[in-house]
């Protein structure tokens, strides 16, 4: 997604860094754009990111990654989750996943694998 800058930026209803550090993006909740408000007070530890973070200090993966676990819950219900789920969040498309193992057992199965990937 981060390939298609437009997708990221499609997700921001507030485009802008403000004063009230107050942003609104959009997760797809259940299939259906749904508006999520968070404000720009991070998780840090010893004054870096906790969690989400470029390599150039960007804000937007931390405001996105907050909006997800504040429809979560928390931070913590992402730990060891997989891709796939924050990316039927943000993209609001379905999806699967494929197990690389699963496929590895032959030639036949290694095809087909690629082929589907």
């Amino acid at each position: 997604m981060a390939e298609v800058p437009e997708r990221v930026y499609s997700r921001f209803i507030t485009k802008e860094i403000n004063r009230a550090g107050i942003y609104m993006v959009t997760l797809f909740i259940n299939g259906v754009e749904t508006p999520v408000i968070v404000d720009d007070h991070l998780p840090s530890i010893y004054g870096q990111s906790a969690f989400a973070k470029t390599a150039s200090g960007e804000l937007w993966v931390s405001i996105l990654e907050k909006a997800w676990a504040k429809v979560h819950g928390c931070y913590t219900i992402m730990e060891g989750g997989f891709p796939l789920n924050a990316s039927l969040h943000l993209q609001g498309v379905p999806g699967y996943q494929l197990d690389h193992k699963d496929y590895m057992d032959d030639v036949a199965k290694t095809t087909e694998f690629w082929e589907t990937l």
